[in-house]
């Protein structure tokens, strides 16, 4: 019990610190640096929580690919599946290099403190019981990602109520395919032992691997890639498991 009270304490503590060391940036006239700033202030919130709960991320590169020799000035769509809520925080303290923002699902816009940050960092949330909401959410996403925000998004529309990697959806590719730009595909595996669909409960002492798949550049594949492009992910993201 004291743990989870003081764990709460300490993370509460991060939230108002970097509440203070964000205030100058309120003040900004760079919508972008502003924007950078609060992704950055996220990811760090993040590590910390990981930290405190002593989860240990163990991180792969498929075919020796090394993030920092990414185009980061190419639009840039990660895309991965999805098994628990701490499959945001994970990604970005796995991506330290990138300042990565997120499809969300639209529930997480009332999160306290997390979503607060989410909004400075101009991520999108997608209301999945109204399509017509979502293909906006989509196209606004399009265009973040077009402006030079790299974004993660979840294709199979929900966590995973088992572990395992469910069927990706069509739709969720507009975004890459719109950006025209690159994919990076992400393999992850045990974030569901950290917290469960459906629960409130938070384990400790977990640990989580994460597979960092080949760049894919969207602009050299050809149509037949592009029809498929679903399935191919898919497939290669459940290799990678």
């Amino acid at each position: 019990m004291f743990g989870i009270i003081f764990s709460f304490l300490f993370i509460l503590f991060v939230f108002i610190y970097k509440e203070i060391c964000f205030f100058p940036c309120l003040f900004y006239k760079n919508k972008d640096l502003k924007i950078r700033k609060a992704r950055v202030y996220l990811r760090e919130i993040s590590i910390s929580f990981l930290k405190l709960l002593n989860i240990e991320v163990n991180i792969k590169y498929k075919d020796n690919f090394n993030i920092d020799t990414l185009d980061k000035s190419q639009p840039i769509v990660i895309i991965s599946n999805h098994q628990s809520n701490f499959d945001i925080p994970v990604l970005l303290s796995v991506f330290k290099t990138l300042d990565i923002g997120f499809v969300a699902k639209k529930e997480m816009e009332t999160w306290p403190f997390f979503s607060r940050w989410m909004k400075r960092g101009n991520y999108i949330f997608l209301d999945r019981k109204n399509p017509r909401e979502g293909i906006k959410s989509i196209k606004k996403a399009v265009s973040i990602v077009k402006a030079g925000y790299p974004t993660v998004i979840f294709p199979e529309g929900e966590r995973s109520s088992d572990g395992k990697i469910g069927k990706f959806k069509k739709g969720s590719f507009k975004l890459p395919l719109d950006s025209k730009g690159i994919i990076i595909p992400v393999t992850i595996n045990g974030t569901l032992n950290i917290q469960k669909k459906g629960s409130p409960l938070i384990h400790f002492s977990k640990k989580i691997s994460v597979t960092v798949g080949s760049p894919i550049d969207l602009k050299s594949k050809d149509p037949q890639f592009n029809k498929n492009i679903n399935l191919i992910i898919e497939k290669i993201i459940k290799e990678n498991f």
